[in-house]
C-alpha cells in the first residue's frame, strides 16, 4: 500500500533500518544527515521522513534513546 504525503511517498515498510532510526532520532531534520548533500543538487527528494512517519504509524517508535537538550 502506497501512501502519498506532502513530504514524499512511502512504500510499505516492515522494520526500522539503521538509517531510518538515525532520521527518527534527529526528528526528521535533514541538517547533519549523511544523505543531505546527495539530494541537495538534484530534483529528487529524500523519502526518509515519509518512511519514518509510516513506520511510526504502522509498527510504533523504535527502541532508542532520544537526545535530551537542556536549556539554562
Amino acid at each position: 500500500m502506497l501512501r502519498s504525503r506532502d513530504m514524499g511517498r512511502a512504500v510499505a515498510v516492515r522494520r526500522w533500518t539503521p538509517t531510518a532510526t538515525e532520521c527518527y532520532k534527529r526528528g526528521c531534520n535533514c541538517n547533519g544527515c549523511f544523505y543531505q548533500d546527495f539530494f541537495s543538487g538534484g530534483n529528487q527528494k529524500c523519502q526518509m521522513k515519509a518512511a519514518v512517519l509510516e513506520l511510526v504509524r504502522t509498527i510504533g517508535t523504535p527502541d532508542v534513546e532520544l537526545q535530551q537538550v537542556l536549556l539554562d
